[in-house]
């Protein structure tokens, strides 16, 4: 298992990897509470899909800092899958694949393998983003004309909560994108079912079924890095993303256990 996971870890450190995950979901956090900070204290309250509106009074709240990932979640996530996809994907384009199965006959343990390295370079990508948005929330607040008065209320515990939400959220769609990976095999099919999807097909869904579109799989994820939402409660989050993350891992635990990769 530890070569497995030593084996997936030293080539997410390569730095088109690191660029695209970590550089990615860094510059998208520290845009969209940009975004975010200037448009609540312009008198606007858009928001994005499956997600509350912002409000000045919202971004003045303890937790304020945290308004423009949670409101963004689906975007990291969306960096978060493709690096997940990529990761399954560059194995078998490159013909890897072949020399990891031969290495470790197990592929159960060799996909548990990935799933702990990309787990665990998921947590430093939202870790870094986090400490860059938090050391930099209160300048833009400033600029915006934004109170940060009630942020110093149990600062600690909202930054902590606040992070493992995030996280949560963006290695659920991390999960969708192994899937989507481990299925189509092209990096590209992949990259544009996570895009087209959450920016096409929710979107359209949320237009027409507005109460049912809280029970997809990315309405789910955002309330999670929300703490929960007005349509959806933390808890309720929490169930309808396991039962999509499990029947993910399922399909794509039988999928490459069963596919013939030596052929």
């Amino acid at each position: 298992m530890m070569r497995a996971v030593r084996s997936e870890a030293a080539r997410l450190k390569s730095p088109a990897i690191l660029l695209s995950g970590i550089g990615l979901m860094t510059f998208f956090g520290v845009v969209a509470t940009t975004i975010l900070f200037y448009t609540a204290a312009s008198g606007t309250t858009s928001g994005p899909p499956n997600t509350q509106q912002v409000t000045a009074a919202m971004l003045e709240a303890p937790d304020g800092m945290f308004v423009g990932l949670q409101n963004f979640a689906a975007m990291l996530g969306i960096v978060t899958l493709v690096v997940w996809a990529m990761a399954v994907t560059s194995d078998y384009s490159s013909g890897l694949i072949r020399l990891l199965v031969q290495a470790e006959p197990s592929r159960l343990r060799l996909l548990a393998g990935k799933v702990i390295a990309l787990t665990g370079f998921t947590c430093l990508a939202t870790l870094v983003t986090t400490a860059i948005v938090v050391l930099l929330a209160p300048g833009i607040a400033d600029l915006n004309g934004v109170s940060t008065g009630a942020w110093g209320d149990d600062l600690a515990r909202t930054i902590v909560a606040g992070y493992l939400d995030l996280t949560l959220s963006v290695l659920l769609w991390g999960v969708v994108g192994l899937f989507v990976g481990m299925i189509t095999r092209s990096t590209g099919i992949a990259i544009g079912i996570g895009i087209g999807y959450l920016l096409v097909f929710e979107g359209i869904v949320s237009l027409l079924l507005s109460d049912a579109s809280r029970w997809l799989p990315g309405a789910a994820f955002s309330a999670i890095a929300s703490g929960g939402s007005t349509d959806m409660s933390f808890a309720a989050a929490l169930w309808v993303s396991a039962a999509y993350a499990s029947v993910a891992l399922a399909m794509t635990a039988v999928t490459f256990h069963r596919r013939d990769i030596t052929a």
